[in-house]
């Protein structure tokens, strides 16, 4: 028997709304508006924490949502935050840019896939990617409003992408 409680299915649909938020990042980015491409992502970061809590309180937490939660960060923490970066940053350094986008994603992927496969006992090990493109979403804000050298910006995203795959412990706030 299924659980008609409408409840039930609000983590997943804070989720979704977590993921349209990230797409919407990348067209607005895509269209010239970072401002608003940074926005969206700081607004997928609240639909990230609130789907987590919902879950959490209402003992609704599965692997299914689990796996969209992973599927959810990596669009709206890796991939929507790099792009406006690139397509902000890296204009005239387009090699560089290419280079730290790719490597910014696949480090949040593999730090994803990572955190799936362990067991959370209270610490992530690495920089969660949720922080990591929450802060790549700051640089780009900031980016709009006074000019940030593009070797600044991949040192950030390096230093960034290194955080997300090392072996350091952080505790969860």
């Amino acid at each position: 028997m299924t659980n008609s409680n409408p409840i039930t299915q609000l983590p997943n649909v804070l989720t979704l709304c977590n993921i349209t938020m990230g797409l919407s990042s990348i067209i607005t980015a895509s269209l010239g508006n970072f401002t608003l491409a940074g926005l969206l992502i700081i607004i997928g970061a609240i639909f990230d924490r609130l789907d987590g809590q919902v879950a959490r309180k209402y003992q609704l937490t599965s692997e299914i949502g689990k796996q969209l939660d992973s599927l959810s960060d990596l669009i709206t923490f890796g991939i929507a935050p790099a792009i406006a970066i690139f397509l902000l940053s890296f204009i005239d350094t387009f090699v560089l840019g290419f280079i730290m986008t790719v490597l910014f994603v696949t480090c949040g992927a593999y730090r994803l896939a990572r955190y799936n496969t362990l067991e959370f006992s209270g610490v992530f090990i690495g920089l969660p990617i949720t922080i990591a493109g929450f802060l790549l979403a700051l640089l780009t804000l900031l980016q709009t409003h006074m000019v940030v050298h593009p070797y600044w910006i991949a040192i950030s995203m390096l230093l960034l992408s290194y955080l997300m795959v090392c072996k350091k412990e952080i505790k969860k706030v």
